[in-house]
């Protein structure tokens, strides 16, 4: 396309932000630590009391098979609200990994930031619980100590980093779906 200076007119088109490495590592390991190894837990947990079906007649888990241990894990109610936290909190990062609506950048970021508070928060409460005597002492909850400790370590780290990238300048743009222009273009 020529113009009347007879130099060729350069047409600008209106790029979009790309999603960027560092917003794509945020909502990866976001997703695995708030939806895969919660979904992770569910599924070992009802494996553990289908196979503990089999073994104890009745089909009761309250049998004494093992002295000392919790076999069977969580309860039902906390078993359904970790499956809805975790697909929910999937939907949320297939939606922030899409970048529309507008608003998802600021949803994503209260969903981990909820879910670390909330589980931090548990996690402090099932710390400062006493041992229960009544039912025996069991060697395996310095091992669950050090477990919860490591991985609300590992969730506040993962919720510092998504804070701090999803608030950088290319993923607002990403969010945006445009670039700013350049201060001195006005």
């Amino acid at each position: 396309m020529k113009n009347d200076g007879g130099t060729q007119a350069v047409r600008q088109s209106p790029r979009t932000p790309p999603r960027t490495f560092g917003l794509s590592l945020a909502i990866l390991v976001s997703v695995i630590l708030f939806t895969v190894l919660p979904l992770l837990q569910v599924l070992l947990v009802v494996a553990i009391r289908s196979r503990l079906a089999a073994v104890v007649p009745g089909g009761s888990d309250d049998g004494a098979i093992a002295v000392g241990a919790n076999f069977v894990g969580l309860t039902d109610s906390s078993l359904l609200l970790q499956i809805a936290l975790g697909v929910g909190f999937a939907i949320i990062a297939l939606l922030a990994w899409r970048g529309r609506p507008r608003g998802i950048r600021w949803v994503m970021i209260a969903a981990v930031l909820g879910i670390t508070g909330t589980s931090a928060l548990l996690a402090l409460i099932n710390l400062a619980a006493p041992a229960e005597v009544s039912v025996g002492i069991d060697s395996g909850r310095d091992l669950e100590r050090g477990l919860l400790v490591a991985r609300t370590s590992l969730s506040a780290l993962v919720a510092l980093y998504v804070l701090w990238y999803m608030n950088r300048a290319p993923a607002r743009a990403f969010y945006r779906g445009y670039y700013l222009p350049a201060p001195d273009a006005e």
